[in-house]
């Protein structure tokens, strides 16, 4: 029999009294992590999960050259959390960054300005679709397969072209590029581990987080997403070692020879299927950090600033619904129906009919649907906690039979109705009343409930809605009668049911929601 580990748990006791003990997860991962597991040894609480295990994060310290022990890295003072200065300024660029995403594109501007040549319409042509299979490899190799793992590549040697192809993109390699898109899902929205925060505005998201030195949270992240066999693919590793040979030949020098051999143009296969192209990719997948979390829609969740955007999604060729890709990560599409703008998809679909990819990843319908439901109720109940539908039922005075008499007898001119046990003030509406002001006389100072309903008229939904603007107090006797009202109408308290009497399961009401959230988020990478 094994030993039991946890001291909280009675050995003595039926297996229908033991409490369900918690995952351990292995030693030697937590520890990739800086994370040693460790028993509570302060801990008092008792209950279901008083067995809960604690982890500390083990700050390792760090000898110089010259034996003399240094502080950890994460305890210096970063450059990102100093000011800039004229002796400074240079530390707080990331230079290798800098050469491929602005050098590289000035340096095609500039040398436009020079050469001032057009490009042939083959050169024109080959360009748009040199830049449509590079930004394909991109969503492809990078995005859909090494960060999301949505589908399987049945060809080492199709990983390889893409390789090739997705490192004229410019956008670094797929080791930095892959981590800190992960790092992104993991924080996005939650900490300034976010290595684009779209809460640092949209120079920050869009360009300056990959041109500007990461600060140490943001680091940290990154290298965490380091830790699987994704980074120890021989392809990520090669492509890591030669990025810049790459990029130059594939981005730029192979465009070059193709157009020069095929159509006499070197000069315009540089310019425009090489320097114009890597900028546009470029712009293009920094949008969707940038606008695709600033403008746009989110029919998934609204509480996340991943958002569909249509401008983003046409250049990116299905990589603008991020509302849709932030909630179904590891779905292979980008949208929910074929009429989803997403050719990246549908290259997949063609690559799955030729045997190349496999195990096409697609998010059920119905767990989409939910969602879809979900931030609809949730914009319902914005719209409904907005709409004035009268003073509470529960913040008005109660009267008794006499007090009401009363107060129509001391009220002439006025007209007060009862209906369903509440006293409603309808003068206002008295002269515009379609069955005429002489029902108004009828009813007045009287329970109008049964006419109200059908015996006289029955009442339009907008009628009974202009009604509950009118009412002033509650008539004591007949709280068993307003008190569902008074339920449905309460702007504090969401609706639990629907018309038809099923469960409304709200966004965050899950019986699995909890904010009692141990160790951060689950990842959503």
């Amino acid at each position: 029999m094994s030993e039991n580990r946890n001291p909280n748990i009675d050995p003595n006791a039926t297996s229908s009294q033991q409490p369900i003990q918690e995952a351990d997860y292995p030693e030697e991962e937590l520890r990739k992590y800086n994370i040693v597991p460790r028993q509570a040894e302060s801990c008092t609480a008792t209950g279901l999960h008083s067995h809960r295990r604690v982890a500390k994060v083990v700050k390792h310290k760090v000898k110089g050259g010259n034996g003399i022990t240094q502080l950890p890295i994460s305890d210096r003072i970063a450059i990102t959390e100093r000011s800039w200065t004229l002796r400074n300024w240079y530390r707080h660029l990331h230079w290798r960054n800098m050469l491929v995403t602005v050098f590289v594109p000035l340096l095609g501007f500039l040398l436009w300005l020079i050469v001032d040549i057009r490009p042939t319409l083959q050169t024109a042509s080959f360009a748009f679709l040199h830049y449509v299979v590079t930004m394909l490899s991109v969503n492809i190799l990078y995005h859909r397969y090494w960060c999301h793992r949505s589908f399987q590549i049945e060809s080492p040697h199709f990983v390889k072209l893409l390789v090739l192809i997705a490192s004229g993109a410019g956008i670094t390699s797929a080791r930095n590029w892959c981590s800190a898109h992960r790092a992104h899902h993991r924080h996005s929205d939650i900490t300034d581990r976010d290595p684009h925060n779209v809460r640092r505005g949209f120079f920050f998201s869009h360009i300056g987080w990959i041109v500007l030195t990461f600060n140490p949270q943001v680091v940290e992240a990154i290298h965490a997403e380091r830790l699987d066999k994704f980074t120890n693919d021989e392809a990520v590793q090669w492509q890591a070692r030669n990025y810049l040979s790459l990029f130059v030949s594939s981005g730029l020098i192979l465009p070059c020879l193709f157009c020069g051999w095929l159509y006499d143009d070197y000069l315009g296969g540089l310019l425009y299927a090489g320097f114009l192209k890597v900028f546009l990719v470029q712009q293009s997948v920094f949008l969707t950090n940038s606008l695709g979390h600033l403008i746009g829609s989110r029919p998934y969740n609204s509480s996340i600033s991943a958002r569909n955007n249509l401008v983003v999604n046409l250049l990116t060729l299905g990589e603008g619904n991020q509302n849709f890709h932030q909630e179904f990560p590891n779905d292979c599409r980008n949208g929910s129906n074929w009429l989803s703008w997403d050719p990246t998809r549908w290259c997949l679909s063609l690559l799955q009919s030729l045997g190349i990819v496999s195990h096409l990843r697609i998010s059920s319908q119905s767990i989409i649907d939910k969602s879809r439901v979900q931030e609809q109720q949730r914009q319902l109940d914005n719209i409904r906690s907005s709409l004035y539908w009268g003073i509470p039922i529960s913040r008005l005075p109660v009267y008794t039979p006499q007090q009401f008499r009363k107060l129509v007898s001391d009220s002439p001119g006025r007209f007060y109705v009862v209906v369903d046990g509440i006293i409603h003030d309808v003068t206002p509406f008295a002269k515009d009343h379609p069955g005429g002001i002489e029902l108004m006389y009828a009813a007045n100072g009287r329970d109008a409930t049964t006419a109200f309903n059908g015996a006289v008229y029955q009442h339009s939904n907008a009628a009974r809605n202009l009604l509950g603007t009118l009412r002033i107090g509650v008539l004591s006797g007949s709280e068993d009668i307003y008190w569902k009202q008074e339920r449905i109408e309460n702007k504090d308290v969401p609706l639990d049911s629907d018309l038809s009497g099923h469960a409304i399961v709200r966004s965050g009401s899950q019986a699995t929601a909890s904010n009692n959230i141990i160790g951060g988020v689950a990842d959503a990478a």
